[in-house]
């Protein structure tokens, strides 16, 4: 398993800090990514935590490293499909 409390360290974060962002998240999909994140700093090896979220393990990787490369930055929910958010009102004369 990758050193993730290495990893953490990089980018200034400790155990309590990501369960914190775990329940500070936006979105439920990010709140699933800070949760892996915080499993794997457990020490649960990614196919356990793969098991647990229903997920794939390469999945739990690929999100492991994007965190690596990117920071908590890349924890977040991207849009990926569908149709797209509706877009703001405009104000004034077209």
């Amino acid at each position: 398993m990758t050193d993730v409390a290495g990893v953490l360290e990089r980018w200034a974060l400790d155990v309590d800090e990501v369960r914190a962002r775990m329940y500070e998240a936006r979105t439920p999909r990010e709140r699933e990514r800070w949760h892996a994140l915080w499993l794997l700093a457990q020490g649960w090896p990614a196919a356990r935590v793969a098991a647990a979220l229903g997920r794939d393990p390469h999945t739990v990787g690929a999100w492991l490293a994007r965190f690596r490369r990117d920071g908590p930055a890349a924890l977040a929910a991207t849009h990926s499909g569908g149709a797209p958010p509706p877009s703001a009102p405009r104000s004034g004369p077209p």
